[in-house]
């Protein structure tokens, strides 16, 4: 053993050591909370080390000669750890030796390691038409941003410099969709897909629709989303699904501009899901489109006349907002309720920049004894009950804010779309 990785191992064994002395009365919530931010500060260090470890031993072939076919093989191998953890890891070590934006962004904290993950493959592999100034603008883009965003604004880079057009992609996707079903195994088989976005959308609304919850319902959605499949299946057979009923919408939200044509900004559902330009105008074809931006032909603003958001007000909150605002929080708009910021019960009225959308869980957070927020939808600030302080600043989703120039800039108006 090296005398560097010798001192290293003393260190970090002296760290582990220290670790287990922050271990206190379980009773002091915020010391223990401080302490596990404090631990998982110095463990995303460790993994930057180690993925950069990794990186340089691939570039080497250190692997050759041991059995495995690359670094990542050969580390799951010998540690008994999962290969898809060790191969993201070794992703994000080329990324970061690839790209010092990233690299500086990292070491700074201004983008985690679990973001810097989600741009990995598109810093490795950049598209045709994207070069390293286009790669730091992506990377300035994210910092700050949470997993789930980073994610889509590496997708929303990818399709605006790929060498295809939104259609050839589309049809690239169409042809690469797939349904397995998988060797039997204790009465159980596995059934395995891909879908285009927009139609895993769809799927999606209609198994939940079919799998209606009832009063005392206790399944899971995973589970309702495998009733909802085998009885449609079961109907199907029996020759009882037919058109005209009710079906389940989908709601779509795009600009003005590429709902015409003039631009190819991805659309997004409720469920959060990004759809192509090209797939949302097909199916706004089919279905009813609503403005739900608009210049006072329908009235955002109730006041107290009613306590309850009217649908149009739910459409606009649909385009504001995205999903849950909770600060963290990524559940879609579809699993979210329209909540009053100033609480109705104190005077609160029902007016768009006083509403916002809130997932079940941080809906009954928000009206817990002690809690309360300042501010309108743009800029609030969050008081919890044990004195935590949380701030929404006024700044967009990565699927709603300019990312890559000026050719990003949304024009005022968005649309929604109604879809069955």
């Amino acid at each position: 053993m090296s005398s560097a990785v010798h001192d290293f191992t003393f260190a970090a064994e002296a760290a582990v050591a220290a670790g287990r002395a922050l271990l206190p009365d379980a009773t002091d919530h915020r010391r223990l909370r401080t302490s596990i931010h404090a631990v998982h500060a110095l463990a995303e260090r460790m993994k930057v080390i180690e993925a950069e470890l990794l990186a340089a031993a691939e570039a080497r072939e250190a692997w050759v000669g041991t059995g495995a076919r690359n670094m990542a093989d050969w580390l799951a191998g010998t540690t008994n750890s999962r290969y898809g953890d060790a191969k993201r890891k070794a992703k994000l070590g080329s990324a970061l030796s690839k790209n010092q934006k990233l690299k500086d962004a990292v070491d700074a904290g201004e983008v985690s390691p679990d973001v810097a993950e989600q741009l990995a493959d598109t810093i490795n592999e950049p598209p045709a038409g994207a070069n390293d100034g286009h790669l730091d603008e992506l990377v300035d883009a994210c910092k700050g941003a949470s997993p789930k965003d980073a994610r889509d604004a590496a997708n929303l880079f990818s399709s605006t410099f790929a060498a295809e057009t939104e259609e050839e992609a589309a049809e690239r996707r169409h042809q690469a969709r797939s349904l397995t079903f998988g060797p039997e195994h204790d009465g159980m088989i596995p059934v395995k897909g891909v879908l285009p976005a927009a139609s895993a959308d769809q799927l999606k609304k209609s198994l939940l629709h079919a799998g209606n919850p009832y009063d005392g319902d206790t399944r899971t959605v995973e589970q309702r989303l495998a009733d909802g499949l085998t009885n449609l299946a079961t109907a199907y057979a029996k020759g009882e699904v037919t058109g005209g009923r009710a079906a389940p919408q989908m709601l779509i939200t795009m600009t003005d501009a590429a709902r015409l044509g003039h631009s190819n900004e991805p659309a997004v559902t409720d469920l959060g899901t990004r759809v192509p330009a090209c797939e949302a105008r097909r199916l706004a074809e089919l279905a009813e489109i609503r403005r739900v931006v608009m210049t006072g032909s329908e009235v955002l603003d109730l006041g107290r006349s009613y306590r309850y958001a009217s649908a149009q007000q739910y459409l606009a909150l649909v385009a504001r907002d995205g999903g849950c605002i909770w600060p963290g929080c990524t559940a879609p708009a579809a699993w979210c309720d329209a909540d009053h910021i100033h609480e109705w019960e104190h005077g609160g009225p029902t007016d768009l920049d006083l509403l916002a959308l809130l997932c079940p869980h941080h809906h009954r957070e928000r009206h817990r004894p002690g809690v309360w927020i300042e501010g309108d939808a743009s800029t609030w600030t969050l008081h919890l009950a044990d004195g935590t302080v949380l701030h929404r600043s006024p700044i967009r989703r990565p699927d709603q804010a300019p990312l890559f120039g000026d050719q990003w800039a949304h024009p005022p108006e968005r649309h929604a779309s109604a879809a069955a």
